[in-house]
């Protein structure tokens, strides 16, 4: 139980989703028994949403109903109208607006809400993911170059990751989940909600990235100058701007296939705060106080990256690594799993 709690707070920072896996397949002769407790929670969740009848619950419920059934076209479609619905009567709601564009229909990826996302945010680099998704499905590689270049000029990449965080807490924190904090332990209540808004968060679809790194990635020919310039300036953004680990680690890869000069440099500053980040939010799991800081941070500054940053200042970890520092995955698991896990 202890390995199992502190995986799942590895698997928020995105570094130990196979260790996740792993622990939680220990249990396997109840995972049938699980999966059905858990539709049938979401399943009246959605009930109560749709009761509450706001934009942002009908939002919710639209994606609480993906885990309350199985999949089925049919399902697919009321969810695509119930966000579609929530879209028209909030139209300068930007989360409402984000939701709904990144569950359209993959064959149009410049919906209605991608387009009111530019009308809204047209500083936000995420927003064209959306241009970049419609060039890349119509093969038409001079939309490509530019939607990169018009994210590159933005002066933020933000995928609205901390806005859907606050919401799906709020959502568990008033409708919490016994099952799951009775395997949190002491504490469970809003560590057992930080975990369930991660996880629903976290398989929430992102649009473009994909996209982005064909366009970046090199075949028989080299990157044409101006396409290797755009991936330079969105791969920089997402690197410098982002909000999230994963998006910052993206923007590293497309850095790295646009060959920056720098890339070694970014690669072992961004794997020493991956690896710092996962030990010191693993371990906050145990201290009420610094969890309730870290939880605070990541809300009140809208950044996982700020409140991971927060999180190594407050344990006196710098930020950069020593000069000495070289990533060992064997240690860093030994770190992360303490013995008594193993």
């Amino acid at each position: 139980m202890y390995a199992l709690k502190r995986t799942l707070v590895a698997s928020i920072t995105g570094i130990c989703m196979a260790a996740s896996a792993s622990l939680m397949a220990v249990d396997a002769a109840n995972a049938e028994d699980v999966i059905v407790a858990q539709r049938q929670a979401n399943a009246m969740l959605v009930d109560a949403l749709l009761a509450e009848g706001t934009p942002r619950a009908l939002v919710l419920a639209a994606s609480t109903a993906r885990f309350a059934a199985e999949p089925s076209a049919q399902d697919a479609q009321w969810r695509r109208d119930l966000l579609h619905q929530a879209a028209q009567r909030a139209p300068d709601d930007t989360w409402v607006q984000w939701v709904t564009a990144i569950n359209a229909p993959p064959a149009d990826p410049l919906s209605e809400a991608a387009l009111a996302l530019q009308r809204l945010e047209p500083d936000n680099g995420a927003v064209w993911l959306f241009p970049l998704q419609a060039a890349a499905l119509a093969d038409d590689s001079k939309g490509v170059t530019e939607a990169l270049a018009r994210m590159g000029a933005a002066r933020k990449f933000d995928d609205h990751y901390s806005a859907s965080l606050s919401e799906w807490l709020k959502v568990f924190r008033t409708h919490p989940r016994p099952e799951l904090a009775a395997l949190m332990g002491e504490n469970a209540p809003q560590q057992a909600a930080l975990v369930m808004a991660v996880s629903y968060v976290s398989a929430m679809p992102m649009p473009g990235l994909r996209d982005q790194t064909q366009a970046c990635k090199a075949t028989a020919e080299p990157l044409a100058d101006d396409r290797r310039a755009a991936c330079l300036a969105a791969g920089r953004l997402m690197l410098n701007e982002s909000s999230t680990l994963i998006s910052m680690r993206i923007g590293m890869a497309l850095l790295r296939l646009a060959g920056a000069e720098d890339i070694d440099e970014i690669t072992r500053n961004a794997e020493y705060l991956s690896q710092e980040y996962a030990v010191l939010s693993s371990s906050a799991m145990e201290d009420p106080a610094e969890f309730a800081r870290y939880q605070a941070d990541w809300l009140q500054t809208g950044s996982e990256l700020q409140a991971a940053r927060n999180l190594l200042t407050r344990a006196g970890v710098p930020l950069l690594p020593p000069a000495d520092w070289k990533s060992d995955p064997k240690a860093f698991m030994a770190r992360l799993l303490r013995p008594k896990d193993a």
